[in-house]
């Protein structure tokens, strides 16, 4: 019965060794212990290993995997205010897209606010220039001075370039749902109009809005940039009684 018993265990040792080489070693036993597992007096003479070795294989491959828990749970203690960031993402990553656009329209505006006025410089030069050569003979004969016809053909053309310019620009903001607060002639609106200066005049209503100092605009249906106006106020009435005193 003994006999049975140990060729039954022998057999079976020599069918696990076999299993056993036939894979690779596995992950967490370091090659010393493997090494010292064949060359330690734990390794019989026909090659198979005691229990005591096995154990102290078992033991080092549960301590290796002790460790790598450990540095699992580390990292995900790292990763974990990353996770909780995770749905902000999207939300942050709208701002930045949105500080961007922003950005990108004040330096478009700003580019058009100089366009206009380099327009509007051409113009009161034109006009000028046309002025002084309609003005009398003089002048008209100079005007047939090539150096003259010159000049006042390049303001023309500056005063085009301005002009193609601006039409392109109109035509991307328009892209980027950016339109122009009309104010010239228009009510005075606190929502949309800064009052930065006043003229008392007969010639326009009380509150309504005389000069555009600077254009302003509405982006995506609301106030992006306030217009920078001059507001009418009527003059102060004089009373009778005041005309007696002068």
């Amino acid at each position: 019965m003994n006999l049975e018993r140990e060729e039954i265990l022998r057999r079976f040792e020599v069918w696990l060794d076999g299993v056993l080489a036939a894979e690779e070693a596995p992950q967490g036993i370091t090659a010393e212990l493997l090494s010292s597992l064949a060359t330690e007096t734990g390794v019989s003479a026909n090659g198979r290993c005691d229990l005591y070795s096995i154990w102290a294989a078992i033991t080092a491959l549960t301590q290796e995997i002790k460790l790598q828990g450990r540095s699992f749970k580390q990292l995900s203690e790292t990763l974990a205010p990353l996770a909780d960031l995770a749905p902000q993402l999207p939300e942050m990553q709208r701002e930045a897209q949105e500080r961007a656009r922003r950005e990108m329209l004040d330096v478009l505006l700003e580019l058009r606010d100089r366009l206009g006025r380099g327009l509007e410089a051409a113009r009161v030069s034109q006009a000028k220039m046309r002025e002084s050569l309609e003005s009398g003979w003089a002048a008209r004969l100079l005007a047939r001075h090539k150096a003259l016809r010159q000049a006042f053909e390049a303001v023309a053309a500056l005063r085009e370039g301005y002009t193609l310019s601006l039409d392109r620009l109109d035509e991307v903001l328009a892209q980027f749902d950016v339109r122009e607060i009309v104010c010239q002639g228009e009510p005075f609106d606190a929502g949309s109009m800064h009052a930065v200066d006043v003229e008392e005049t007969e010639q326009a209503a009380e509150g309504t809005v005389v000069e555009v100092y600077r254009a302003g605009y509405e982006w995506r249906g609301e106030v992006y940039r306030p217009a920078q106006v001059k507001v009418a106020r009527k003059p102060p009435t004089t009373s009778a009684g005041d005309h007696k005193n002068e």
